[in-house]
C-alpha cells in the first residue's frame, strides 16, 4: 500500500513503455512486475501479459488490482512468482515486447547476473521483439554524502492508517562492485513528533551502469541498441549529455545473425 501511495505521481514511464507496447502485438513480458502498477495498464490496453517479480507481497498487490477490473481484463495479465536470474519461462520467441521498468536491472550486481537476465529475455523475444529498459544514475551530489548518515526526512502520514511517520534514508557506495546500498527509514511519531516504537528500514541495491558496460553486456547478450532516451518525454541523450542525465532509457532488440558465408 505505501509503495503505490509514494509513487502514485510516477506516471511518465508508465505512460511511455505503454506507447512502446501499443507499437507490437503479441504477448508482453513485464519483468519486475511488482505491485502491477505497469502490468495492469497494459492488459487494459488489450495485451496479454505475463508479469514476473519475485516479491510475495507485491505479487499480493498486483492480484488484488486484478480483481477489482473486468474479469475478462485481468484474464489477459498472467502473475508468476519467480527470480529474474531463472525465469521459469520455456517457450522461445513467445514475446514481441519486454520491459523492465523502474531500475529493475539494477537489482541485479553482477555481470554472470545480467547476461543470464538478457540471454533469456533475448530467447524469449520473437526475432523482431522489442526489450525496453530505464536505469537511474543519482546526482553526484548525492553520491558524495556522508555514507549511512540519514538525509531528507519527511513527516507524513500513512495513508490507510492516519499514522505519522519520518522517512529518511541513507546510503553507502560499495566502490569494488560498483553497488550503491540504500537504506529507507520509517520512524513512527507521537505527540510532537517525537520517535515512538520501533523504525522500519527498507533496504534497497543498485548496481551502478555506466552506458559502456551496458552496450558491452547487451552485446554479449546478442542484442542491438535500437535507441536511447534521458528519460520519458522522448528526451535525446548524446554521448555529452551521459554523465548528466539521471535517467537513461534504452530500446534494443535481438541483433541480426551473421552470415556464414
Amino acid at each position: 500500500m505505501l509503495y503505490d501511495w509514494e509513487y502514485r505521481r510516477r506516471r511518465a514511464d508508465v505512460t511511455f513503455y505503454r506507447m512502446l507496447a501499443s507499437e507490437r502485438t503479441g504477448a508482453v513480458l513485464d519483468l519486475g512486475c511488482g505491485t502491477g502498477r505497469l502490468a495492469v495498464p497494459l492488459a487494459r490496453d488489450g495485451h496479454r501479459v505475463v508479469g514476473i517479480d519475485l516479491s510475495a507481497a507485491m505479487l499480493a498487490r498486483a492480484s488484488s488490482r486484478l480483481a477489482r477490473i473486468a474479469r475478462p481484463v485481468a484474464n489477459r495479465c498472467l502473475l508468476l512468482r519467480a527470480d529474474l536470474r531463472a525465469l521459469p519461462l520455456g517457450h522461445k520467441g513467445r514475446f514481441t515486447f519486454a520491459v523492465a521498468a523502474f531500475h529493475t536491472i539494477q537489482h541485479l550486481v553482477d555481470d554472470q547476473d545480467l547476461l543470464a537476465l538478457f540471454r533469456r529475455v533475448r530467447r524469449l523475444l520473437t526475432p523482431d521483439g522489442w526489450f525496453a529498459f530505464d536505469i537511474f544514475f543519482p546526482d553526484p551530489a548525492w553520491l558524495s554524502r556522508p555514507p549511512n548518515r540519514r538525509f531528507d526526512r519527511t513527516v507524513f502520514r500513512h495513508p490507510s492508517t492516519g499514522k505519522t511517520f519520518a522517512y529518511s534514508v541513507s546510503h553507502h557506495l560499495d566502490a569494488a562492485r560498483r553497488a550503491l546500498h540504500m537504506r529507507f527509514r520509517y520512524q513512527p511519531l507521537g505527540d510532537h513528533q517525537s520517535p515512538v516504537g520501533r523504525a522500519r528500514t527498507v533496504r534497497l541495491c543498485h548496481r551502478q551502469l555506466p552506458p559502456n558496460d551496458v552496450a558491452a553486456l547487451l552485446r554479449r547478450s546478442g542484442f542491438r541498441i535500437l535507441a536511447r532516451w534521458g528519460g520519458f518525454h522522448g528526451e535525446p541523450l548524446s554521448q555529452e549529455a551521459e554523465s548528466r542525465t539521471e535517467q537513461h532509457v534504452y530500446l534494443v532488440g535481438p541483433a541480426p545473425k551473421r552470415s556464414s558465408t
